[in-house]
């Protein structure tokens, strides 16, 4: 608090009278100047660092004149009763009503939602299908308006160019939609149907790759214009702030708002994907255990770029593994997603669903301009847990199915039509790796009669990715001969290289191996 040179008030935590106004007076600066202040309050810690420690093993003295000092309720009360403010008997009534209405609280909490919350229902299906699409017109019309800028507002050129891209992305139905306009579209949609929508994180206004553009700047004044607010009158608004590498605060902070603003679409964006480890507390003891432990909700988007294009260790990995290795109980949802039609549905599925769950995450770098969607998907479409290979005109050709997930499946396509094996070789696409809809992916394999050799395929090495987790959820799926197979990076203490040429190789061995000889796994 010196550092920054704000006020701070030293106050004695025995004296409530001298809190309080400590307090006040600390609200009335912030609300006047708009600046930190400091409330420095001087008290003890009654007991050691829970209730049942016990602390006179370290410090005997100190905790033998703390148990001897009268506790603050009764230092106040027996002021009081000299000051003749109210005697002994107003001041056990007035105990007694507090300790009724805390009772009577606690006890309209268990039935009694807060009004901006949705109830989780007692029954839930989590693959049961949520009605997602938006119908066409209302799309072309939110790309229209969130490609307009006012008049007299000095665009960024670069800028101009992304925005003109985006309106062309909404012309017809077989327009090709990229995975920054869906999401804007998402964002949109929700908007118009009075849904609130929250972004934050670092470089989040634009998104980290230049992909985003949702809060536009004048390139004279440097003012600001939003074109998600401006879509129609009686819309909701977009809050979408920058926020600095404090990741576990950042992410703390918009898991208690999505906890409470279950309504809307709380979403937290990770600049790269392995910052999240910053935030590494607020995953592990709630975001995937709140609800079990506490009955705590919540349906808190974390996007989280991932993938592989030689950029180095630190900046690969999303580190996937972690979150499918907190899965349980249906706690929450883990997508690696193909799609920007996919990303569409799975954002607005996180408002439209009766239940409320957090949703990860890894989306894109390099593939953000580079995959596509027809328009007319986000406008008659719906999610999919398991996307089959509909390029396969004849499913009893093919002789082995790789699945896969995220944007590897590119280079997986790109390396089939090279090596021939279109018409042998499926590639089937896992876009919701938890919870994993293993009956529809037993109904997509069995469309391969003759396929037995099913081989998972991914760029991480084989102790990271989804290798781990997804070959015990495929155990049950190897009957009528069907054999399991892995292809991917060795096991590595790092996530990737750091070298751009040793990179290629391994990703080009990873992909010939996925259509080459491979061995079964041991027990498969």
């Amino acid at each position: 608090a010196k550092f920054v040179q704000v006020p701070i008030l030293h106050v004695n935590g025995d004296s409530p009278e001298a809190c309080i106004a400590a307090i006040e007076f600390a609200f009335a600066y912030r609300q006047q100047f708009g600046e930190d202040v400091v409330v420095d309050i001087y008290c003890y810690r009654k007991y050691g660092h829970n209730e049942g420690d016990d602390p006179t093993a370290t410090q005997p003295l100190l905790y033998r004149k703390i148990r001897k000092h009268p506790p603050v309720r009764q230092r106040y009360r027996d002021e009081l009763i000299t000051r003749g403010v109210l005697n002994a008997e107003q001041a056990d009534q007035i105990a007694s009503q507090y300790y009724t209405q805390l009772n009577a609280a606690f006890d309209r909490r268990k039935s009694i939602q807060a009004g901006d919350t949705l109830p989780q229902p007692d029954s839930i299906n989590v693959f049961e299908p949520i009605a997602t699409a938006v119908p066409l017109p209302t799309l072309q019309e939110i790309g229209r308006r969130i490609t307009e800028v006012p008049a007299g507002f000095n665009i960024h050129p670069k800028v101009a160019e992304e925005l003109k891209r985006r309106r062309q992305q909404v012309e017809s139905p077989s327009s090709p939609v990229q995975w920054g306009t869906a999401e804007a579209l998402a964002f949109g949609s929700l908007l118009l149907e009075k849904k609130p929508v929250r972004l934050t994180g670092q470089d989040s206004q634009r998104g980290t790759f230049n992909h985003r553009q949702a809060v536009l700047h004048d390139y004279e004044t440097d003012s600001i214009y939003i074109p998600l607010n401006h879509i129609s009158p009686g819309q909701e608004r977009i809050h979408i702030y920058n926020s600095p590498l404090s990741e576990y605060a950042v992410l703390g902070y918009e898991y208690g708002y999505s906890a409470i603003r279950t309504r809307g679409l709380t979403l937290w964006e990770a600049q790269f994907g392995d910052f999240a480890n910053g935030a590494q507390i607020v995953i592990d003891q709630f975001i995937a255990s709140g609800e079990q432990k506490w009955g705590q909700v919540s349906n808190l988007v974390l996007l989280l770029p991932h993938g592989y294009d030689g950029q180095g260790p630190e900046h690969s990995s999303a580190r996937l593994e972690r979150y499918l290795q907190l899965c349980g109980d249906e706690n929450m949802f883990v997508c690696f997603l193909t799609t920007p039609a996919q990303l569409f549905h799975a954002l607005r599925r996180q408002v439209h669903a009766p239940w409320r769950k957090p949703l990860v995450l890894m989306t894109p770098k390099g593939y953000l301009r580079k995959v596509q969607s027809p328009l007319q998907e986000l406008a008659q479409g719906r999610f999919h847990e398991i996307l089959d290979d509909n390029t396969i005109a004849d499913p009893a050709r093919v002789e082995r199915v790789i699945l896969c997930s995220g944007m590897f499946y590119y280079e997986l396509l790109s390396e089939r039509a090279r090596n021939g094996s279109d018409h042998t070789v499926a590639l089937v696409r896992v876009e919701q790796l938890y919870p994993l809809a293993l009956d529809q992916l037993e109904r997509v394999l069995s469309r391969y009669p003759n396929a037995n050799e099913i081989v998972w395929a991914q760029e991480e090495p084989m102790n990271m990715g989804a290798w781990a987790f997804i070959m015990e959820q495929l155990l049950p799926l190897l009957r009528n001969g069907r054999k399991l197979y892995y292809a991917g990076r060795p096991r590595a203490a790092s996530p990737a290289t750091g070298s751009f040429l040793v990179h290629n190789q391994e990703q080009a061995s990873v992909l010939a191996s996925a259509f080459g000889r491979l061995e079964p796994i041991a027990g498969c």
